[in-house]
Formats: structure tokens, C-alpha cells, sequence
């Protein structure tokens, strides 16, 4: 049985809206519960690699560590964030046959656009900041995403036409 249009338009404008609203509530959080929840991710991480390489490293060398990854970890954290978002944006387009000639370009200005708004929120919240460098790191994000989704795209199309 075959998706209507309409089902599917309105399924990927469920995903975008539902994934927007998760970018939301994280941003929502207040500085100290942002980075107690990354610290710990962080944490679990540095104990992963101790384990896997065998270091056996003490309790304070796990933190060390565990600090020093968490800014990168959060920063690939939003890029991935909004890379999927860019893949939710890119199928909103593809389902209106206007915006299917520039629906990445479409997809990006959209991510971008979020990424802005997103920051403008922060200002708002206790111990966070609206910063211009995290829209720019968003948006990278979002970018990669969609030359994921372009080169996959290729493939497949390739693919198809042996």
C-alpha cells in the first residue's frame, strides 16, 4: 500500500517539528544542567577508552581527560544534531515539486536560519549565551549533512542507472 502525498508531507513535517522541539529543549536547559548531562557523557567515554586500551587510569586522570573531551564531543554533538535536521528539511522539500530544483539549498537556509533562532533562545537562558560561532558550527553541520545526503543520493542513482 502506497503513502498518499499528503501522509507523507505530513509525516516529514511531523519529523521536522519533533526534531526542532528536541533541539529546543536541550537548548532550554540552564548552563549547569547542560554541562552536568555532557560531563558525564564525556566521562563514560574517557572510562570506555581506558577500558579498551587497557590504561588503567586513576579516578582523577578519567576527569582530566573526561574534561578535555567534552567542548569537542558538544560541538559534534550540535553538528550531528543538525545535520539530521538539514536530512528532515531536505525531505520537507523533496515532497513539493517548487522547492525540489534547490531543495538543498533550501534545506541549508532552513538549518541555518534554525541554528540562528536557536542561539537567539540562549540568550534567554541562565548561564548560556547566543554565540555568532556556534550558528557557524550548526550550520557546518548542516552543510555536511546535506553533502552526505547529495553524495548518497549520487550513489544511489548511479547505482540504479547499471
Amino acid at each position: 500500500m502506497r503513502m498518499t502525498e499528503h501522509k507523507r508531507r505530513y509525516l516529514w513535517l511531523a519529523a521536522a517539528v519533533i526534531w526542532m522541539a528536541l533541539i529546543f529543549h536541550f537548548s532550554n536547559q540552564k548552563a549547569v544542567k547542560s554541562s552536568e548531562i555532557s560531563g558525564s557523557l564525556t566521562y563514560r567515554i574517557a572510562k570506555g577508552i581506558d577500558q579498551a586500551f587497557c590504561l588503567e587510569f586513576d579516578e582523577d586522570t578519567l576527569k582530566q581527560y573526561a574534561r578535555a573531551l567534552e567542548h569537542p564531543v558538544r560541538k559534534a554533538a550540535h553538528m550531528t544534531e543538525y545535520a539530521v535536521l538539514a536530512w528532515i528539511f531536505l525531505g520537507n522539500c523533496m515532497q513539493y515539486p517548487y522547492f525540489r530544483r534547490k531543495c538543498y539549498i533550501w534545506a541549508g537556509m532552513l538549518a541555518a536560519l534554525y541554528a540562528a533562532t536557536d542561539e537567539f533562545h540562549q540568550l534567554f537562558i541562565e548561564g548560556r549565551s547566543g554565540e555568532l560561532k556556534d550558528v557557524a558550527i550548526d550550520s557546518t553541520g548542516a552543510l555536511l549533512g546535506l553533502l552526505l545526503a547529495f553524495i548518497f543520493h549520487k550513489l544511489i542513482k548511479n547505482k540504479r542507472k547499471r
